[in-house]
């Protein structure tokens, strides 16, 4: 499908869209790239010689966590890395370590930044395109503030008020991705189900309609309804997320969204199942215009 081509690129990348998230990715990616370069074909036999166990260096080339100091040197050394090449990974890893603390990771937002649920923040804010299925809702990106209180008050009853308005705030906070200087590339694929319930009653709803179809307007936002007449691609109501990211490596990862948290799948046998799990379902999805025309049809009916 397109849209889900790699790269194959040779050096560490910041993009304009760059956070620690996408550094820390592009540095992993270039530290696994010079390990095969240096002949050490697994993780497991690059582990004996730099005196460390496979699972750092998995957490490092996966850009889950920065090489601390020591290791860094190591590999550097052992893969046996020169200048200009050694200069440009130390002030790439600098760079990243530089950037200020994103807005979720302010103190008032860690009460619902529990578990997986925090893990799509930096994933959505360092991805350069987003391929999400968000079943039977409007997409979390694209719902409008009464739209999203109107879930909080039905779905979080057992929350405290603050709980509820500070979810609010953060599900919009998140929405900057799409309107930002440089904003995503978003695709997205939902149910016809997801526009049919009156949610928040008929006002709310007229007015996420409206903000759906203004949002399809934008070049980086592409909108499509899976229609009831879509048969069995009209249950799959299971919502997921697959995200690319920038630099040369394009690496691409996704979350499975859950009840109790995101469960983020790097596996790239898992992750290619999801892309053509995105792309079966585009194949039964309406165009995009059609998709507009849809909505009109509902919210004239409200």
């Amino acid at each position: 499908m397109a849209g889900f081509d790699e790269g194959k690129g040779r050096t560490v990348s910041t993009s304009v869209n760059t956070s620690a998230l996408a550094i820390q990715r592009d540095v992993g990616a270039e530290l696994r790239r010079l390990r095969l370069e240096a002949g050490f074909a697994t993780q497991t036999a690059a582990a004996k010689q730099l005196k460390c166990s496979q699972n750092k260096i998995s957490y490092v080339e996966s850009g889950k966590r920065w090489p601390d100091d020591a290791l860094l040197k190591r590999m550097l050394k052992v893969y046996g890395v020169e200048e200009p090449k050694r200069t440009e990974i130390l002030t790439t890893i600098r760079t990243g370590k530089s950037i200020d603390r994103s807005w979720w990771q302010e103190p008032k937002y860690r009460s619902l930044i529990t578990g997986g649920f925090g893990r799509i923040f930096p994933l959505e804010d360092a991805a350069d395109t987003l391929w999400v299925h968000s079943g039977t809702y409007v997409p979390g990106l694209l719902q409008t503030k009464g739209y999203i209180e109107a879930l909080a008050a039905f779905g979080q009853k057992d929350e405290s008020r603050q709980h509820r308005e500070l979810f609010v705030e953060t599900r919009l906070r998140r929405q900057q991705i799409l309107t930002r200087s440089q904003p995503v590339t978003l695709q997205a694929l939902f149910l016809e189900s997801a526009l049919r319930p009156v949610v928040g009653g008929p006002d709310i709803m007229r007015g996420q309609l409206q903000h759906l179809r203004k949002m399809a307007e934008r070049p980086n936002v592409s909108l499509r309804v899976i229609p009831f007449s879509a048969g069995a691609g009209a249950t799959a109501g299971a919502p997921f997320n697959v995200f690319r990211f920038p630099g040369t490596h394009n690496k691409i990862v996704a979350i499975h969204e859950m009840p109790r948290g995101d469960g983020e799948v790097a596996d790239p046998a898992e992750v290619r199942r999801m892309r053509r799990r995105f792309s079966d379902l585009a194949e039964v999805a309406l165009s995009t215009a059609e998709t507009v025309d849809l909505m009109e049809e509902i919210e004239k009916a409200l």
